[in-house]
């Protein structure tokens, strides 16, 4: 009768165990699907991205207006590169920087220097809003985008390779 009894007593013991054991595991389940649905829920809605945020357009057209003037006002401008790039048919590596332009609206030439070396070509001159766009003409293919009388972006072409450069400007004083 010892042995049925302590059967017994095993077997409620190893139900009760597996029965608390399975309660805690289910707890633990639950409480990772509420972790998990708060970090769902904390998210960032994508919709939010698409509503329309309010804008300051006085500063805008402001803004705009200070760059239109600039562009229109200089007549001759210096300009150096604070980052280049020689671009071939497979890569654009970095190059360092030794020339400058100097674009001139009187004369319409763009002249580039190289240490002591200059050479200076012709060159068109168009304002498109706030931006002055200065092509050369001759064998060398140069298009320069000057932003109000301060930023520009140069492309030059000689064959099919370019030399890309991004720097500021200056406006020179004859």
């Amino acid at each position: 009768m010892k042995i049925k009894l302590t059967a017994i007593l095993l077997a409620i013991f190893a139900l009760t165990s597996s029965t608390a054991f399975a309660e805690a595991k289910a707890e633990k389940k639950e409480s990772l699907k509420v972790k998990q649905y708060k970090k769902t829920s904390e998210k960032k809605d994508p919709a939010d991205d698409l509503k329309i945020q309010p804008f300051d357009f006085q500063k805008l057209f402001s803004e705009a207006e200070t760059y239109f003037k600039a562009a229109k006002a200089w007549e001759k401008l210096r300009c150096e590169p604070k980052s280049g790039f020689l671009c071939t048919k497979r890569e654009c590596p970095k190059r360092e920087v030794k020339a400058f332009v100097v674009l001139d609206k009187k004369a319409k030439s763009v002249t580039r220097c190289e240490g002591e070396i200059c050479e200076t070509f012709p060159a068109t001159f168009n304002q498109t809003g706030v931006f002055y766009n200065i092509q050369s003409d001759g064998p060398i293919g140069t298009l320069i985008r000057v932003l109000g009388d301060s930023r520009y972006k140069e492309i030059t072409t000689v064959g099919l390779d370019a030399y890309i450069a991004n720097g500021n400007c200056e406006v020179l004083s004859d």
